[in-house]
């Protein structure tokens, strides 16, 4: 128990140890803001912690002033944007002020931290035309990347006024407009192993959908495509088994003669006493080995809808060896070791069917691919 309650007093000081870093480290790099927070934050659970103490008497104050230098400058200099800065910045003070009141130490510090909450009702109005209106001729503009700027300004005007105009639907139009739509064909193979390309296809789509957590990327199956009226996508992802074999029947047989020496052979009579006899033992084992082998390439081409040019183009092989092993000897069985007896208890087996050894070959594969699509698309945030 005592180990315990230590263990813990040690988690406790470190933690209260690093926030005090952090928010001095913020401090001498000029992030006023979280400086100030990083030092509430310490002083809620250690109200005695001198450093935090510190950092927050010197932060705060340098944060409203920095913070309200900022709002002069934007409204004085006329920016593009400048409600949205008036805005934050008076967001960032309020979100101070409110920190301090729930935390009795800082409260010691700052009893009437400055709120801002009159100046919030004049500028997020303003702030939110402002977006909106920011958004509205960036989606004009009819790209995908002033579509994703558009949205986030969308999402902004939302935060700064919920349920203006309609900005509800705009987020969503440009959310669609900035979105990269990608349409993957399923790779078509002979009808006998359709089934098994198929199986590939869907558990495929199913990872792809689960690691683009980028909301600028989907993908569509040529049938979602379709329902969904989708004539014109951005790329075009498209598999193919370029070259494969399924069910390559190989046979070895080898055989080879096993020795064993000390082995007890008899016992004999030396002077009325009887005697173990040891000596060598042999036998020939001959091991039979039937390996299928199915191999094959998959393709993923990456072509822009607009133009047919390729984006990217790669081969990924995959390779499954189906292995069956049995054995039978000649001789003493002494001279086998135990692995070697018991594979001449074995029996040949039939091999799975094609449509199985199908889906094991394709199974690296499946992994090459979802690997090179994850860091593909990546790149479009």
């Amino acid at each position: 128990m005592k180990k315990l309650s230590y263990l813990l007093l040690v988690i406790v000081a470190t933690f209260l140890c690093v926030n005090c870093s952090s928010s001095k480290r913020a401090l001498q790099h000029g992030d006023y803001y979280n400086a100030s927070m990083s030092a509430i934050k310490t002083l809620r659970s250690n109200p005695k912690s001198k450093k935090s103490i510190e950092v927050l008497q010197q932060a705060y104050p340098l944060a409203k002033e920095n913070s309200l230098r900022k709002i002069q400058n934007a409204l004085d200099a006329n920016v593009s944007g400048k409600y949205s800065i008036v805005a934050e910045e008076y967001l960032a003070l309020n979100a101070i002020a409110d920190a301090i009141y729930t935390c009795p130490k800082a409260m010691e510090l700052f009893p009437q931290p400055e709120q801002f909450s009159k100046e919030l009702r004049e500028i997020l109005p303003l702030a939110a035309e402002e977006s909106y209106n920011l958004g509205e001729r960036l989606l004009q503009l009819n790209t995908i990347k002033d579509a994703r700027e558009a949205y986030y300004h969308f999402v902004k005007a939302e935060n700064y006024m919920p349920n203006y105009k309609d900005v509800k639907e705009k987020i969503q139009d440009a959310l669609f407009a900035a979105t990269l739509k990608v349409v993957v064909q399923k790779p078509i193979t002979p009808k006998r192993y359709q089934l098994s390309a198929d199986f590939f296809y869907d558990n495929l789509m199913a990872q792809i959908f689960k690691i683009t957590a980028n909301q600028f990327v989907r993908f569509y199956t040529y049938e979602e495509a379709r329902k969904e009226g989708l004539n014109n996508p951005d790329q075009y992802l498209v598999l193919n088994f370029e070259d494969f074999t399924v069910g390559n029947l190989r046979e070895t047989k080898n055989t080879s003669e096993i020795t064993r020496d000390s082995v007890l052979v008899g016992t004999t009579t030396v002077n009325g006493e009887k005697q173990n006899v040891y000596g060598t033992v042999k036998a020939k084992l001959t091991v039979n080995r039937r390996e299928v082998i199915s191999e094959g390439i998959l393709s993923a081409r990456i072509i822009n809808a607009f133009n047919n040019r390729v984006e990217e183009n790669r081969n990924f092989p995959g390779k499954f060896v189906w292995v069956n092993e049995w054995a039978s000897y000649k001789g003493d069985e002494r001279a086998l070791s135990k692995a070697q007896l018991k594979m001449t208890d074995t029996e040949p087996i039939m091999p799975p069917p094609e449509q199985d050894l199908f889906v094991e070959f394709t199974k690296p594969i499946f992994d090459q691919v979802v690997s090179f699509t994850r860091n593909y698309y990546s790149r479009y945030k």
